[in-house]
Formats: C-alpha cells, sequence, structure tokens
C-alpha cells in the first residue's frame, strides 16, 4: 500500500505538492521517509546525477547539454555502466554505497546508502529523500542490487566514455 500511495504522490507534477501529499500519507501508512534539504534546484537534476555527484558540475553540464541533452547521466548511462562491468557488485550496502532498483530486470532508480543503511535519492523531478530501502514508489521496481560507489573522477571518465560512444567528440 505504501509504494502504490507514493507512486501516487510521486505522479503529482507539481513538487511543489510532494511535502503535504507525504504528511498525509504519513497519516495514513507508517513509514519513516524524510525530505531533505538540496543544495541544488530540485529540478535540475536527477537520481543518477546526485548518486554520481554531477549536479550542477560544469565539465559534466558541458556534455549533457551539447546536442539538444541526447547524452546525460540516466537510465541509458546506467546500464552503459553494467553492461562494462564499471559498476561492482557488493552483497550488502554498506554507508556511501550505490542501491539501484530494478523492475523486470529494467534499471529504474538508483539511490546512496546513507548512514544506518538508510537511502538518500533523488525521485524523478521530485525532492530529495531519506528512506529505508523500500520505501519507493512502486514504479521503482521490487529488485534492488548494491554497488561499490564510484569516486568522481571515476563516474565523469565513464561518463566521458560513454558520451564518445554515442557520437560526442571531444578535441
Amino acid at each position: 500500500m505504501l509504494r502504490n500511495r507514493l507512486q501516487e504522490m510521486t505522479d503529482v507534477n507539481d513538487v511543489s505538492q510532494h511535502p503535504a501529499l507525504l504528511m498525509q500519507l504519513t497519516r495514513d501508512v507508517q513509514n519513516s521517509i524524510r525530505i531533505l534539504e538540496s543544495g541544488y534546484p530540485i529540478d535540475r537534476y536527477t537520481c543518477v546525477m546526485h548518486a554520481f555527484d554531477f549536479t550542477e558540475k560544469p565539465d559534466y553540464t558541458a556534455i549533457a547539454s551539447f546536442g539538444s541533452g541526447r547524452i546525460f547521466a540516466g537510465a541509458t548511462f546506467i546500464d552503459w555502466l553494467l553492461a562494462r562491468n564499471h559498476l561492482i557488485a557488493v552483497p550488502h550496502g554498506n554507508a556511501g554505497d550505490l542501491v539501484l532498483y530494478f523492475s523486470n530486470e529494467q534499471f529504474e532508480h538508483i539511490g546512496i546508502v546513507g548512514d544506518r543503511a538508510r537511502i538518500i535519492s533523488k525521485w524523478g523531478t521530485g525532492h530529495l529523500y531519506e528512506h529505508e530501502a523500500l520505501e519507493v514508489p512502486s514504479r521503482y521496481g521490487d529488485v534492488l542490487r548494491f554497488y561499490s560507489a564510484l569516486s568522481y573522477a571515476d563516474a565523469y571518465n565513464y561518463f566521458v566514455e560513454f558520451a564518445e560512444e554515442n557520437g560526442m567528440q571531444f578535441e
């Protein structure tokens, strides 16, 4: 029930309504979800950008804004990382590790394991949240896999390689 209600909440396009909707949901269904203050405008980054610390980084933005934004850190980039074994699976997530969510073997969402195994993740165009592993909208799927964190330098270098393989030319 919680995950379906979270799905309904995040389907509301006006993200300014999400805090009030979460408060109402919390009155109806027990959960431990907290909205976190974001250091960046929430409409300017995604879960993948957050997980790899790409948010508001000029070098990432220069690539992602080139060519009508067709090359960006999203699901295709995650699939690319996984296909090349650039993400190293770990049995349990420790603080700083990544958690990837899958539905029918398709990547849907990513978060960062925080203290006490709580997840910090950005939900779509909405807010940055701290939550338990399965306190997420239902569309994110039921399969969770943990991976070692990538440094910003490694993630960015992989992103450059991804961009090159997708037609971007660097001088």
